[in-house]
């Protein structure tokens, strides 16, 4: 179960940094406070506080039961693979240099997995 509300944990993540860069596609909003608050891109800022939110608690439950050393690398790599995804079917166009450090992040996180626990 722990494992699942990390998996979840980088879903959130990844929604809100969708989120976010969606938001900024948006110029100004004009008009009066209540335009400004109930426009769309102040919803999509305000569902990646909330989807931020919501991960963080996850997050938290899941290192009751799970080391940091591995919680994180989890987590992070969960929301490197989404985003990249996100990227690939939206049409964004990926650099060499970001294909590059996502790979890196990647190898890091399987040599941390793949390491064998020296025994003293």
């Amino acid at each position: 179960m722990p494992i699942f509300l990390l998996f979840v944990s980088g879903l959130c993540s990844a929604l809100a940094s969708v989120l976010l860069r969606m938001a900024s596609q948006y110029g100004a909003v004009h008009g009066d406070l209540a335009d400004l608050v109930l426009s769309r891109p102040t919803m999509m800022r305000v569902g990646a506080l909330g989807a931020y939110g919501i991960g963080f608690v996850l997050y938290a439950i899941a290192l009751r039961r799970v080391e940091l050393s591995v919680a994180y690398p989890l987590m992070v790599g969960t929301t490197v693979i989404l985003l990249f995804l996100f990227s690939l079917m939206s049409g964004a166009g990926l650099s060499p240099r970001t294909v590059g450090g996502a790979a890196l992040l990647m190898a890091g996180i399987w040599f941390l997995y793949s390491a064998k626990p020296v025994s003293a």
